[in-house]
């Protein structure tokens, strides 16, 4: 396992600066929409959707950054299942939007097999 000075910095500001807003937003939040936010991240739609997608790039960043690349087949797959769930979710409210979400998300798994 090596890893590259440039690549981890690269990593820890791009996931650690959103991932410390994130939870000091949560911490000043009130009791009730603490509960709100625990019951809309763990959805079904939630976890299909964006949770799968955005646990499949980190895993995929990570794996870069350290060089273990069973958690880049991982987190392809949940990219993959994040977007197809995003695009389930979509076609509901607009058809063509759910199409280019599914044309991006492919565009996407492209460039990270390649």
């Amino acid at each position: 396992m090596s890893t590259d000075t440039d690549s981890l910095v690269t990593f820890l500001i791009a996931f650690g600066i959103p991932i410390t807003m994130m939870a000091w937003a949560y911490f000043k939040m009130n009791a009730t929409d603490r509960q709100s936010v625990k019951s809309d991240f763990a959805s079904p739609k939630f976890l299909l959707s964006m949770g799968s997608f955005a646990f499949g790039v980190f895993l995929i960043e990570f794996s870069d950054t350290f060089s273990i690349s069973v958690l880049k087949t991982v987190g392809l797959v949940l990219l993959i299942v994040g977007g197809i769930g995003s695009s389930a979710v979509t076609w509901k409210t607009s058809k063509v939007r759910s199409l280019l979400l599914l044309a991006l998300f492919s565009i996407m798994v492209y460039f990270h097999i390649s």
